[in-house]
């Protein structure tokens, strides 16, 4: 079952002190924040190194911030989405601006896992380029081997039947960065103008968000 991140950029008014919805961004606007479970983990320690039914997908993440809760002084808006949602909505939490640009995403790391099918695991060998990675497999033809016996398998020394898929489990280092580059170059930068467009600090603009499965 898959999980999706529903956003709120609030803006903090200058004279009253209040909060106010600036833009709704949900899991229906991939072109604001779609899903990226590593951003998940990183924002809230949603989704943090396990995919659905607690599959391994990693080591993790450190996060920003468990989740904070709803904010005392959210938007109207924000607070109407928290009630419709009820129960099934969750991990509710907010970070400020300032919190995201200081946060380092270039410095930190962390290891990923995934399985690939033999023609896929020979290409990441011969190019380095990951494609049709999965975080698990089964079927009444797959059979998973260690990376060893793959090798193995590439090069033809070892033959499974006509209808046998190999697959194998490997593990590769990212930054947070680069897990999370769509994020940090498309999306950050909107919260970035909008602070200059609203000539305010990075300490009033935040996003407020829960996550839904």
């Amino acid at each position: 079952m898959g999980c999706d991140i529903h956003v709120f950029v609030e803006v903090k008014n200058k004279k009253s002190g209040k909060w106010n919805t600036y833009l709704e961004a949900d899991g229906g606007l991939p072109e604001y924040i779609g899903r990226n479970y590593d951003l998940y983990a990183i924002l809230a320690n949603v989704r943090n190194g396990y995919g659905f039914a607690g599959i391994d997908t990693g080591d993790g993440f450190e996060c920003i911030s468990k989740p904070r809760g709803v904010p005392f002084d959210a938007s109207e808006t924000y607070l109407s989405q928290v009630e419709e949602w009820g129960s099934d909505g969750h991990s509710h939490s907010f970070l400020t601006l300032a919190e995201l640009q200081s946060f380092d995403w270039e410095g930190k790391k962390t290891n990923h896992r995934g399985y690939l099918r033999q023609r896929d695991y020979k290409h990441y060998k011969e190019t380095g380029e990951l494609r049709y990675l999965c975080d698990d497999v089964s079927g009444v033809n797959v059979v998973k081997v260690n990376n060893d016996t793959m090798e193995k398998v590439i090069n033809g020394t070892l033959k499974g039947g006509s209808d046998t898929d190999f697959y194998t489990q490997i593990q590769w280092e990212e930054s947070y960065a680069e897990s999370c580059d769509y994020f940090l170059k498309k999306q950050l930068p909107i919260l970035v103008d909008l602070a200059r467009q609203c000539d305010t600090s990075e300490e009033d603009i935040r996003i407020s968000f829960f996550f839904d499965n």
